[in-house]
């Protein structure tokens, strides 16, 4: 049996479909097509599969919706403490650096919960966080500019994201068209699902080992 996981024997560069009329005028404000499916090439290595992404992008903005099933009680979010609860943890870097293994300007570390907000605690959150051991961190978002909604019960939850172009630093897909990305989807009834390697490699802090995206022109 070797000991190197299989997904990290490979350099993932995954094509992005780009959906101009997004987001929608109306909820959902994304409903993203089933062309927009991304694979988790975690997947190879038999883990749990209880999360599915999508992806799409237009000059405006990147979308990004998570469906996390199989689920038999509520979603466990807090507010107060983003790290622990069930959620999506997402990792950007909008020039696709792959040569430095410490993060820069241009990576963003961001958290979403699909509850945990408002008065009834049934909002959606998003929060900014800074990448670890970053050697320049990213400029702070103004996290009202971005749009984030989602549904949820006991079965599991949808969450999904907006973010316009402002929000993310140096996001310019019509010059740049690679991103860097990493996503982890934690659930503390299912466990964790990682989009490539697991927590034996430091993929919170090492941009040369997230994924790079491609945002295709059609």
């Amino acid at each position: 049996m070797s000991l190197v996981p299989a997904p990290f024997l490979f350099r993932y560069s995954i094509p992005i479909s780009r959906i101009d009329k997004l987001p929608r005028a109306k909820a959902p404000l994304l409903k993203l097509p089933k062309t927009a499916e991304v694979p988790f090439p975690s997947s190879m290595e038999s883990t749990q599969d209880f999360a599915r992404l999508s992806m799409a992008w237009n000059s405006n903005g990147l979308a990004i919706s998570v469906t996390v099933t199989g689920k038999t009680d509520w979603p466990d979010c807090s507010p107060d403490s983003v790290l622990k609860s069930d959620g999506v943890q997402l990792w950007l870097d909008t020039r696709d650096t792959q040569n430095i293994h410490r993060a820069s300007k241009y990576c963003h570390y961001f958290c979403l919960l699909p509850v945990g907000e408002g008065a009834d605690g049934m909002s959606p959150i998003i929060k900014q966080l800074p990448v670890p051991r970053a050697s320049d961190d990213a400029p702070e978002v103004d996290e009202e500019a971005i749009l984030i909604e989602s549904e949820a019960d006991e079965t599991g939850y949808t969450v999904s994201v907006w973010f316009p172009t402002e929000s993310l630093y140096g996001f310019d897909p019509e010059t740049y068209s690679r991103m860097g990305f990493y996503i982890s989807v934690n659930d503390r009834e299912l466990g964790n699902q990682f989009f490539t390697v697991g927590e034996e490699f430091p993929f919170q802090s090492d941009p040369t080992l997230w994924a790079s995206l491609e945002l295709a022109a059609e």
